[in-house]
């Protein structure tokens, strides 16, 4: 008898034990499945507030900036570049909206502002917002020179091949045509470093034994590359001038696959 009742109170320990661990993994995983919960709506609540400062000191802060007019589309614009921008930028009016407005340069960023100007006004919005601003009358020449700017003389514009109509190289009086399926090679083969001054670039033309010019014509607009050494170009196009360092790809295509100089 005494025997029974052990064997029974050691069969209810054990199921105490099983129970206990089930209840404690029952509730384990509610309270897991909670957290989970509380955090997806904490983390949405985080993503839907809405930054209400002006559109303008939000564009300000953007790093990557895209830029088009009606001869080509979204360029990428060097860092150099846009910090002389947002200089023009610090000088706007806000100003009501503008009836007639029509842009000339449109530009956007790449987490939902879109901006366009035509040098008297500056509109910059998003899917829900729209703010005008006033270009000085003093800073209408200088902004669309370094929008132009910006965009001709950007590497990414460079390297748009599928925009382009017609390549030639030339090298000392002799001229090669690139053919058309030969663009995409000749693009992969600019490869940028940076943006330097005009210096180093004019010095290492003086000494490089080889130097080559790209001519491009594209669409609705006409472009001049000049390679000048291994490490240096320059690009010449709207009127607009800048030097790159670049990596020596591009020098020795043209120099060993194009003109053959063993």
């Amino acid at each position: 008898m005494a025997k029974t009742r052990k064997l029974k109170k050691n069969v209810a320990v054990i199921l105490g034990i099983i129970a206990f661990f089930i209840v404690y993994l029952i509730f384990f995983k509610i309270g897991t499945t909670l957290d989970k919960k509380t955090d997806g709506v904490s983390t949405k609540i985080q993503e839907e507030v809405e930054d209400t400062r002006p559109l303008l000191t939000q564009l300000k802060e953007k790093d990557k900036i895209y830029l088009s007019d009606k001869n080509v589309k979204n360029i990428k614009i060097e860092e150099d570049n846009w910090n002389e921008i947002k200089y023009f930028l610090s000088d706007l009016r806000k100003i009501r909206k503008v009836e007639g407005y029509k842009s000339v340069y449109e530009g956007y960023t790449d987490d939902g502002i879109k901006f366009s100007t035509d040098s008297n006004f500056f509109r910059i919005y998003t899917v829900d917002k729209e703010e005008y601003y006033k270009v000085p009358v003093s800073s209408k020449d200088s902004l669309k020179k370094i929008l132009t700017d910006s965009m001709y003389t950007s590497f990414e514009f460079l390297k748009q091949y599928k925009t382009w109509e017609s390549v030639t190289v030339s090298y000392k009086g002799e001229v090669k045509k690139i053919k058309k399926w030969k663009y995409d090679d000749l693009s992969y083969k600019m490869i940028s470093k940076r943006t330097v001054g005009k210096v180093q670039p004019e010095k290492s033309k003086e000494r490089s034994k080889y130097n080559f010019v790209i001519d491009l014509v594209g669409e609705n607009y006409n472009a001049k590359v000049e390679v000048m050494g291994e490490d240096y170009i320059k690009i010449i196009a709207k009127d607009s001038i800048a030097y790159y360092e670049v990596h020596d790809t591009l020098f020795y295509y043209l120099k060993d696959e194009v003109f053959k100089i063993n």
